[in-house]
């Protein structure tokens, strides 16, 4: 499988603080990968290093297979769409906004027709055309600023939370115009997402971050505490585990690892909780169960195993995990 991006050694510092450390990284290109961790994990610099928006202070980007030197970087940003969280209008109409991308990107002006009205027809945008963009509310300016990133037919997205000020609909809309998109493209998506389960339901791949550094866990169902004896303390729930994790101060457990039952497991999994159901939602074609068994516990599992298990919202169930299955830093 080719990379689209391979990051080695880099560091990227505002002033004296260093806000991304990553000793080595790699994204797939024609994959999905998502990018997830709290407020301020540097996400956002990570997107801008990735779209060459800005310069890593130290270390190596290359990007599919080609080192990004001072001199590629005005072509490579030619062949990526990038999005910010806060996407900036021009002056116009809407309608001026994706011919100007257009332009800007030298695509033939025969082709420029064909492409706005797909998209405007896909994004439901049709009746904002001739609207002023600056005054366009925050979930049309969302779907506008998407239409003039895909416009100029980009192999690369980099989307910054873009289900930021979505309703519900709109949410659905934008992740079946992307798809679509990908699909018939062929293109590679990066993207940053609050919500974390959702990242893994959307994803090929998930990339977490804590503090500017990269760490091996989902960051669903992500619990502080304290560690002795090789038992994890919530201060709430203890979870057992492995023999060599000795320190740390957080867990977490992929939400795939965890076994949903109506009694408890006749097995050598340690960690077993019973708890009752406080949610039951769709996830993109899966199912989010949330389960309060003294910390609140997310699994994502199939609609099929649904079905298998009838359970419903308020019923008590157990969450099995193996001890292997915790991410402990």
């Amino acid at each position: 499988m080719s990379a689209a991006y391979q990051l080695q050694n880099i560091r990227f510092d505002y002033g004296d603080k260093t806000v991304l450390s990553l000793p080595e990284l790699r994204i797939d290109a024609d994959k999905v990968t998502a990018l997830v961790g709290p407020n301020g994990c540097g996400k956002s610099t990570l997107l801008n290093l990735l779209a060459f928006v800005e310069q890593p202070r130290a270390g190596n980007v290359v990007f599919f297979d080609e080192p990004a030197r001072s001199e590629q970087r005005f072509g490579f940003r030619q062949r990526i769409g990038f999005l910010p969280q806060k996407p900036y209008m021009l002056r116009g109409t809407v309608l001026d906004n994706l011919k100007l991308a257009l332009k800007l990107r030298n695509i033939p002006k025969s082709l420029w027709q064909i492409r706005i009205d797909k998209l405007v027809e896909s994004l439901n945008i049709g009746h904002l055309k001739s609207h002023k963009a600056v005054s366009l509310s925050g979930g049309e300016l969302q779907k506008v600023a998407l239409a003039r990133t895909l416009v100029t037919n980009p192999n690369v997205l980099l989307l910054d939370e873009p289900f930021s000020y979505l309703d519900q609909a709109s949410n659905k809309l934008l992740q079946q115009v992307i798809s679509e998109y990908l699909h018939e493209m062929q293109a590679t998506l990066v993207f940053s997402i609050h919500d974390r389960l959702q990242a893994l339901a959307l994803a090929d791949a998930v990339i977490s971050l804590v503090d500017g550094k990269q760490v091996k866990s989902p960051l669903v169902n992500l619990y502080h505490g304290v560690c002795k004896q090789h038992v994890f303390s919530t201060g709430k729930i203890d979870i057992v585990l492995t023999a060599d994790i000795t320190e740390c101060q957080h867990v977490s457990i992929d939400p795939h690892e965890i076994v949903l039952s109506r009694q408890a497991l006749v097995s050598s999994i340690r960690n077993q909780f019973q708890g009752k159901i406080s949610t039951i939602s769709d996830e993109m074609g899966k199912v989010r169960v949330a389960v309060d068994a003294g910390e609140l516990f997310q699994v994502l599992i199939t609609y099929e195993a649904l079905n298998d298990l009838k359970i419903h919202l308020g019923e008590q169930v157990w969450v099995s995990f193996k001890s292997n299955s915790v991410v402990a830093f």
